[in-house]
Order: structure tokens, then C-alpha cells, then sequence
């Protein structure tokens, strides 16, 4: 039995495709659980919800976690990865999302209309939520590693990480209540990424492995068994919104664009009354 140090490869791909996923799931999930806000009803809303829930705490989220993780691996022991964290640390931060939007976004009521702002019991509520839905993806994640030996982890570099994910989380809520701008919204999506892949790298980088060759080597999925599959099926899941979104009218056109047809309509209606008006002065001449 030995103490060995894991390698991490920080390849410049890796951590441009792992910050470029979570921009996508973070821009893409800010954008739904908006629109969720000014949803004509409740199926509508729900299923924005869900689709912000999967983008942020599916694609945004974990996928970019797992795409890091390209670059682990120990001396002295292949590394494999168990099926059932990896189900959990996908569920958890997913659920996590879904909930922090339930929250910041409640359903409209006669006294409440659908509105982009919302207090700040909620905002903090979901942001402490989502962040510990992300510490706890990541503990999955560690948990989900499978090597001949321990791994091991570092109490004050796992607590960085976790406030790394509880500062992301208010970013994330808070884009989600605050920011009005479309531009905005994109600059803290890329802050976000940004935060979700330091918060990743920060908590692996304070791992450590006990190497036991008499141990038998774990019969786990290798990462690129996790990674391909999901990657494409994660494309697939967040086109649905984009296009969703892309088609879908904007808001504020739509109400410049009613605005302008009832002046138009007001406008024809005051000239067919003033040529009618002209028309009877005319035969009574």
C-alpha cells in the first residue's frame, strides 16, 4: 500500500469545453426560468421551469464537472466511476434547480401577477439551495470515483469549493430576478461558467489516493462512457429551449407591437368618423 498524488491535466480543451458547456446551460437555463415568470399558464410555466432546471443543473452544472474529469487519473491505478453516483450526482443538482425555481418563481395569483421581481427571502433561499445542490454533485461525484485504493479529501479546499458553489448559485438566481438585459444575462452566464469550473477544479485539486495494488481493480464505467452519450443527449435536451426561445415573440415587441395596432386602429377610426362628419355637413349644404 502507498500514498500516491492523483494527476490532474488542466489541457486547455478541456477547460475551454467544460467553461463553454456551462455557459451554454447557464445562459440557456437563466433564459427559461425568465420566461417561466411571464408564462400565460401553468403547464407552460412548468415546463419552462423543467427545462431551466435540466439546463442549469444538467448541462450547466454537471456535465462540465464530469467533462474535467477527463483529465484525472492516478499512478498506479486505472480509475472507473460507479453508475449509481453518477445517477445521484446528476439527480441532486438538477432537483436542487428545480426547487430554487419553484421558489423564486411562484405561480401568479389574483393579487400577484407574473413578474420578474421577487423578494429577497426567495432569492436567498434558492441561491443557499442551489449551492448546496452543487457541493453536493460534487461530493457525488468524489464519491462516484473508483480506483485500487481510498481517495481522500481536503476539508479546507472541499469548503472552498462549496462557497465557491454557494456564491454561483447567487449569481444564478440572481440573473435570473434582476438583470432585465439580454447582454447582462450573457456576461454573467460566462461569470457563472467561470465560478462552476473553478468550484470543480478547486475541490479535486484537493484529493489525494491511497494506491493498494492488492485491491482489484474497480469494474466501474470509464469517463468517456459517461461523457459521450450524455454529451450528445445533453445537445439534444437544450436545443428544445433555444429553439423554443428564439421563436417564441419577445415580451416587450409584442406589447409595442399591440400598442402600435391599437393606435393604428384608433387612428383609422378617427378618420372614418371626421370623412363621415365631412360627408353629412357636405349634404346639408
Amino acid at each position: 500500500m502507498s500514498d500516491e498524488l492523483q494527476h490532474f491535466s488542466m489541457g486547455t480543451w478541456i477547460v475551454a469545453l467544460a467553461a463553454v458547456t456551462s455557459f451554454i446551460g447557464v445562459f440557456v437555463g437563466i433564459a427559461s426560468a425568465r420566461k417561466a415568470m411571464t408564462a400565460p399558464n401553468p403547464r407552460q410555466r412548468y415546463l419552462w421551469l423543467a427545462w431551466g432546471a435540466l439546463s442549469i443543473g444538467g448541462f450547466g452544472a454537471w456535465l462540465p464537472h464530469y467533462i474535467a474529469m477527463v483529465g484525472f487519473e492516478v499512478y498506479g491505478s486505472v480509475v472507473r466511476y460507479d453508475v449509481l453516483w453518477i445517477a445521484i450526482s446528476f439527480v441532486v443538482p438538477v432537483a436542487a434547480a428545480a426547487v430554487a425555481l419553484l421558489i423564486i418563481s411562484p405561480p401568479p395569483t389574483k393579487h400577484r401577477r407574473p413578474s420578474t421581481s421577487v423578494e429577497i427571502s426567495r432569492l436567498a433561499g434558492g441561491a443557499v439551495l442551489l449551492g448546496i445542490g452543487f457541493t453536493g454533485m460534487d461530493l457525488a461525484i468524489v464519491a462516484s470515483l473508483e480506483i485500487q485504493g481510498a481517495v481522500n479529501s481536503d476539508i479546507v479546499l472541499t469548503t472552498a469549493s462549496a462557497a465557491i458553489g454557494l456564491v454561483v448559485g447567487a449569481g444564478i438566481m440572481w440573473s435570473i430576478s434582476a438583470l432585465e438585459s439580454r447582454t447582462l444575462r450573457l456576461v454573467a452566464s460566462v461569470v457563472v461558467a467561470v465560478g462552476l469550473v473553478a468550484m470543480h477544479y478547486t475541490g479535486v485539486f484537493g484529493l489525494s489516493v491511497t494506491v493498494d495494488q492488492a485491491v482489484a481493480r474497480p469494474d466501474g464505467l470509464e469517463v468517456f462512457s459517461i461523457l459521450f452519450p450524455v454529451f450528445v443527449l445533453g445537445m439534444l435536451v437544450v436545443t428544445i429551449p433555444i429553439t423554443a426561445l428564439l421563436m417564441a415573440p419577445d415580451r416587450v415587441a409584442a406589447e409595442l407591437e399591440l400598442e402600435a395596432d391599437m393606435l393604428a386602429a384608433e387612428s383609422l377610426a378617427a378618420e372614418s368618423l371626421a370623412a363621415e362628419t365631412q360627408g353629412r355637413e357636405l349634404e346639408l349644404q
